[in-house]
Parts: C-alpha cells; structure tokens; sequence
C-alpha cells in the first residue's frame, strides 16, 4: 500500500522503478482481445493488461488462477504452461493448447463502453463494462490502490463481475492510463474522482438501480471515504485496513520481527522507531530526522534491524539515506493522507459494508482490523467480514497442482463478492465468515 513511495525512493537510488510507467496503456491492436472469454462448459478465460505493458497480457482462468502471457508471434501469447492464439479481434476466438489439449474459446461479449469525465476540473478515463445484454440493475466502481498501472487495461474484477451480471466501472487515476493530471495519493482527492466516476455510471446508465464501490489494498481506505462525498447503495473494502497508515506501518515492522523470531524486546526497541518515523510522516518529511539519525547509529548493529523490509514507510527511512528522503519524499509521497484514520469514517457511513481480508497478508497485516469490525458489527449488522485465510495481498493464494505451484485468486473470490452485492442469501448480512480452505 505504500508502493508509491517505495517506486519514488528506489527511481532516486538509480534502479527502475517498481510500478508500471504512469500513462503506459495496451497497443489497440492488443487492447481489443481484452474481455472474458468461454471454453468448455462452465469453464472461463478472462484477459486483461499485465502491469501496464503495451503488449503482454494477463490471464485469469475461473479455478482463479492467473499469470502473465508473452507476447512471441503475431496472435500468439505463451504462460508458463500453455499457449494462446487469438484470432483477429473481430471473430471474437482464441484456441489454448496445453500439452495434447486443445480448447476454444468465444468472447462473451461484454459490452464496454469508454467515456471520459472531470473531477475537480481534470479529465479522467474510464470505463464501463456490462453484462452482454447490456443491462443490469447493479453496479460496483472499482478503486485501484497505489500502483500506477491502467485500471481500464489491467483490472480483472470488470470481466469478472460482469460475467457475474453486475456492470463494473474502472477508471485510470489521475497521471495514469489515459487520464489527464498529477500523480496524487491524497485520499480525499481520490474520494471526490471517485464520486465523480459514481457520477458518471448514473450518467451512463440510468437504469441501474444501485451503485457501489469497491476498494483493493488504498482503494480499500478510499471506498468508505467516498460515501461522505456521493450517495452510494454499497462499500466494499478488499485487502485492505480499518487502521490508518501509520497503524499499518506498525503492524508491518510487528509482522517482519515475528516472523524473524524476534520477541518483545526488539518490539519494545522497534516502537522507539516507528514512533520517530511517524512524527516525520506527520511533518510532510520536515521533522525527525536528526532523531531518526540518533537511532539508526546506535542500533545499527542490532540484528533486528536487518528484519525490516522495506515493504513500510519506516523500512525505507532506515533503506535509503536521509538526504534522498529530504530531498525526494515530500513530492514523491503524492499528498499521501499518513494520518488517516479511517474506524470514524467506517462507523459513521450509511451502505452497508463487505471487507474481504486476507488471512496471510503480508502487506497489510489484518489483526487490528478484524478487531476494529468485530466491535462495530455489535452496533450495526450491515458490516459483514469474510475472511480468506491462505490469501496473501490481493487476495493471492499458492496453490499446488499436478504441473507445480501456481498463483491464483482465493476460491469463491469473486462469486462471493457478486453474491453479497446481489444480496443473496451467503454471505450472511453482519456476519463474521471464515471461508474454509481445500487442503
């Protein structure tokens, strides 16, 4: 979630960035194979962008599974274990070959529907996907979090809801994609783009009935952020937090030492840290830093130190030298919002809520947030919490099958969040699930 400053810092260092370059976008000729796609029965092939490459892509298979496809001939794309030939897009068709198996594949269909709006007087690109009859009653507005691909090229959940019979709409933040404008993470900016982009499916299609958001990783603290500044029927955050960045920021240093092995007096001596990182976060990078200093020299040879990643705000200050983070830090943070506290804002909105948590979330650690639910569902029984407890950050899982290890999707992912859009009978409103694992 705070991939941002983690790509700002590094690009300073030299070494490329993590993120995708802002403003990279899918070629035409490759963007038109994007959609879902139907094999055998019941068995779907969904593809998207990969990471903001004009001309890879990512494929998503309904066991979840999903990885990226190289592009190697004209039409030809190969993932580690089988290939894809699409035809021209205009025949909607594509063969996958996986060893003596032969599958085709027909585009569903979905319609999708580009448009432009403005937010706070920048253009902004977005676009809707519908199911193939080109209606439906309900629709979710998905929020990136912090990485800068193109949420229009890249996001699966627009096919995967669709297919599912719920029109999704995905924009490009701004500075990304073919959105105009700067690079900003400041929470409330993307509240109000997103507002508008709820605007803009209301525009578009009159005829659905209710309208919600959903939120992956920081798109999880701006989704309940944004039912303060439009109406909204529903708010889902996935993989994302009830506690504010400096409490995530926390959470991580407490996770890496754990799981080092390291116990409570390397905790104790790690608060010390991220109490000192926090009054510079707070400062906009202006204060601490002799602080900061002091501690790094005299705990230089502490091995706990050498625990911390930098997957935290805290781990790269102790990453990379003082000076490239005085110098780089305030611009390259984008207006972060590090004092957020979202528990007020959950508490206080009106739709009713879902939050998918990964139980092995190795970037934004879930403790004290399913702590924090489990007391607000004693006040209000719209908030349900379902937990996927293999599920890593995205809600990835390793799976082992007879060809290897594989990442994919946590099983029931996306039926169970069309589900509790469609308010079917699981998952149950206000309940706290535990969704049991295959192995």
């Amino acid at each position: 979630m705070f991939t941002i400053l983690a790509s700002a810092l590094i690009v300073a260092a030299a070494p490329p960035p993590l993120d995708a370059v802002p403003q990279t976008r899918l070629d035409p000729d490759v963007r038109c194979l994007l959609g879902a796609y139907a094999l055998a029965p019941n068995r779907f092939l969904t593809i998207t962008g990969a990471g903001g490459e004009t001309r890879d892509l990512e494929y998503t298979l309904s066991n979840g599974q999903f990885g990226k496809l190289e592009e190697r001939a004209n039409g030809v794309y190969a993932a580690k274990t089988f290939t894809v030939h699409f035809e021209p897009c205009s025949t909607g068709k594509l063969t996958l070959e996986q060893g003596n198996i032969v599958e085709k594949g027909v585009n569903l269909g979905l319609i999708q529907k580009e448009t432009s709006f403005t937010s706070d007087g920048v253009n902004l690109h977005g676009k809707l996907v519908l199911p193939r009859n080109g209606r439906a009653k309900l629709a979710a507005v998905w929020i990136e979090g912090s990485g800068n691909s193109p949420s229009t090229d890249d996001t699966v959940w627009q096919f995967e809801l669709a297919r599912r019979g719920i029109a999704t709409f995905v924009y490009d933040k701004r500075g990304t994609g073919a959105s105009d404008g700067a690079l900003n993470s400041d929470f409330h900016v993307r509240a109000r783009d997103t507002a508008a982009a709820v605007g803009e499916v209301r525009r578009l299609a009159p005829k659905i009935q209710r309208v919600g958001v959903i939120g992956g990783s920081q798109g999880g603290w701006i989704a309940p952020l944004t039912a303060t500044k439009t109406r909204l029927d529903f708010v889902i955050s996935a993989f994302g937090m009830a506690e504010g960045p400096i409490a995530q920021d926390r959470a991580l240093i407490e996770l890496q030492l754990r799981q080092a092995g390291f116990g409570e007096d390397a905790l104790a001596e790690s608060r010390q840290l991220t109490t000192i990182t926090e009054r510079i976060v707070r400062s906009n990078m202006r204060e601490g830093f002799s602080e900061l200093e002091t501690f790094k020299a005299r705990y230089a040879e502490a091995a706990w130190i050498k625990a911390v990643q930098p997957r935290s705000y805290t781990g790269l200050f102790l990453a990379f030298p003082t000076e490239v983070i005085k110098l780089n830090g305030p611009s390259m943070a984008q207006g972060l919002t590090f004092d957020y506290e979202p528990r007020p804002i959950v508490e206080a909105i009106t739709p009713r809520q879902l939050w998918l948590l990964a139980g092995s979330d190795q970037q934004a650690p879930n403790k004290g947030t399913q702590t924090i639910l489990r007391q607000l569902q004693r006040k209000r029984r719209d908030i349900s919490v379902v937990i996927f407890p293999k599920a890593d950050h995205g809600m990835v899982e390793e799976v082992q099958t007879a060809a290897g290890t594989v990442t994919a999707y946590s099983e029931r992912l996306f039926d169970v969040t069309a589900d509790w859009i469609k308010e079917k009978a699981f998952p149950e409103k206000g309940r706290f699930i535990v969704m049991p694992t295959s192995n």
